[in-house]
């Protein structure tokens, strides 16, 4: 009797100690891994809302970017090539006189302030763009000047302008002196952009070169042209930034006026032939 119970204790003992034997071993084990693959489910998603978020907001991130890629785009399009240097110049002492501003200084840089490379998405072309500064010299009233500025941001180049000054001419009353510094900035003459061709309505300035070239004095004196081609000998003009020295040397020649379209015309004609 005694031995039956003992079996049949130890039976139970043993039966005990399977059960919690298999549940640390195994069922602990399984426990464990389905609290992490809990865990990993709800961190997936977490990630899934995410991405579920972001793809609902590409359509608009994707605008954006278009936007601003157009917006750069229209930029570069806008800087003129090294080579349109001059042209850039010209046309900017061109507006200032075609809203009556009178030009004491006018001194473009021959040597770039800055440089910096650009990197066009369409093309994946680096562009190398440079900054000159121009420093000038008006007198004019403010209504000129303001129109001035209004179509400067017409224009087909890009151009800046800072560190604006304005004070009342003493001399003549409701003149004012206002010097500034232009900016103009050029990219390498390699981009193949597709440029906007920036035409300026200067066909107008060489068929008045050619009428002057014609009207030569009956009495043997010396004609505007020749008085321009004369001046930019003398003066050692080499370069736009020269154009003031031509407008001094024909005013104390002739004590007139010099047609400044005229005086830049010839400059760019015979610094191209040098």
């Amino acid at each position: 009797m005694d031995k039956q119970r003992n079996l049949f204790v130890g039976t139970i003992v043993f039966v005990l100690l399977s059960g919690v034997g298999w549940y640390f071993m195994y069922f602990s084990e399984l426990n464990n891994s389905l609290a992490s693959m809990s865990d990993s489910y709800n961190q997936l998603k977490i990630e899934k809302n995410k991405y579920s978020q972001i793809k609902y907001k590409f359509p608009t991130i994707e605008k954006e970017w278009n936007s601003l890629k157009e917006e750069l785009t229209t930029l570069i399009n806008k800087i003129p090539t090294d080579a349109q240097f001059d042209n850039v110049t010209k046309m900017l002492f061109s507006l200032m006189e075609q809203n009556k501003l009178t030009i004491d200084n006018f001194n473009p840089s021959l040597a770039p302030l800055d440089e910096k490379q650009i990197l066009v998405p369409e093309t994946q072309e680096t562009l190398i763009v440079e900054k000159y500064p121009i420093d000038v010299e008006l007198r004019g009233t403010f209504i000129d000047f303001g129109n001035f500025l209004d179509q400067l941001i017409f224009t087909n180049y890009y151009l800046t302008i800072s560190n604006i000054q304005i004070s009342q001419n003493p001399i003549a009353e409701g003149e004012q002196k206002i010097s500034f510094i232009s900016y103009i900035y050029t990219k390498n003459s390699n981009a193949n952009m597709g440029l906007i061709q920036n035409d300026q309505g200067y066909d107008s300035v060489s068929s008045n070169v050619d009428n002057t070239s014609s009207s030569t004095s009956t009495d043997g004196k010396l004609t505007d042209e020749e008085i321009i081609i004369e001046a930019i000998q003398n003066t050692g003009a080499s370069s736009i930034a020269d154009i003031v020295k031509i407008i001094e040397y024909f005013k104390e020649k002739t004590g007139k006026d010099i047609d400044q379209n005229l005086a830049i015309t010839l400059l760019q004609k015979t610094l191209k032939n040098i």
